[in-house]
């Protein structure tokens, strides 16, 4: 079977049910499963970690594709303890209106990493953050767009 499309991103969080208000409000998520938790050595095979290691996990849908949100209810993994920076990594979103889309993640308890919106080839592009800091790249265009402006833009960039 040939790959077909992302299927969906992980990040991690600290309060799964504020994650999902956010992903759901600001991002005009929907949800495909509630939080559940897994325990025992499930858990510990998913993520490794210390005896004892649990998780809560979701998945919110978007027009395609999917996010799954994961928060550690137990003794955690060393990997998720450690802060994380931003923008990188990051998954990226196509709304139909960046500014519009920014006022909703502020109102839900996101913010900004660019000062502003800001052209891509003509594309509107901007990152901003969730209320964990998982960095989200806003795009108003799709990515055949995307990827056909930065050739533009780079041509030695081309396949």
């Amino acid at each position: 079977m040939p790959t077909d499309q992302l299927h969906h991103t992980g990040v991690l969080v600290a309060d799964i049910e504020r994650a999902a208000a956010f992903y759901l409000d600001a991002l005009d998520g929907h949800w495909l499963f509630k939080p559940a938790v897994n325990r025992g050595e499930g858990a510990r095979a998913v993520f490794g970690g210390p005896p004892g290691v649990a998780f809560a996990f979701c998945y919110i849908g978007f027009r395609t594709g999917a996010i799954e949100l994961v928060q550690f209810v137990g003794p955690a993994p060393e990997f998720a303890r450690a802060p994380r920076p931003a923008p990188l990594p990051h998954f990226a979103l196509v709304v139909d209106d960046v500014a519009a889309t920014l006022e909703r993640v502020e109102r839900a308890g996101g913010r900004r990493l660019w000062p502003e919106p800001v052209s891509w080839g003509g594309a509107t592009v901007m990152y901003v953050a969730d209320p964990d800091g998982n960095a989200v790249e806003l795009f108003d265009v799709g990515l055949d767009e995307i990827v056909e402006r930065t050739i533009e833009l780079f041509p030695e960039s081309a396949p």
